[in-house]
């Protein structure tokens, strides 16, 4: 695969972070994403910098910052695929009359962005931003 290595190495430890219930030392980042640990110190270095990692001096470990929090919130106020999606949805549920949502796969996991109720009914057993093994749900398996 061409393209920038140093930047699919950045993407890969911001998505690494953001998977951890909590801050990491950079050992293990290194080690779970196969990366030089020179590289994995200078990469962390640029992205503290950037505000997308803060270091944790006193506990030895990295977790996200502020910046990546920014990003994140972004995607919210913006919803790209709520935004396509929610008027089709809507007129899926209207014409069967049961609620829907859609799921979006991620990997090996669908992570459902949006819900669109029937009146009447009962929610949906998933709600917005759960993400589950694709193979352990009816919507993971017709993708």
């Amino acid at each position: 695969m061409s393209g920038v290595p140093a930047a699919r190495e950045v993407l890969a430890i911001l998505r690494y972070l953001s998977r951890q219930p909590r801050p990491v030392p950079a050992s293990a980042i290194a080690r779970d994403l196969a990366l030089p640990r020179s590289t994995t110190y200078h990469l962390l270095s640029e992205l503290a910098a950037a505000g997308f990692v803060v270091h944790l001096a006193d506990d030895r470990r990295y977790g996200l910052g502020v910046s990546a929090y920014e990003l994140g919130t972004g995607y919210v106020r913006q919803a790209p695929l709520q935004r396509l999606a929610r008027v089709p949805l809507s007129a899926l549920t209207d014409a069967t009359g049961h609620s829907s949502h859609l799921a979006v796969m991620h990997g090996r996991e669908v992570l459902y962005v949006i819900e669109e109720r029937a009146p009447g009914r009962a929610p949906l057993v998933t709600d917005v931003g759960v993400r589950l093994p694709a193979q352990l749900t009816a919507s993971g398996r017709a993708m």
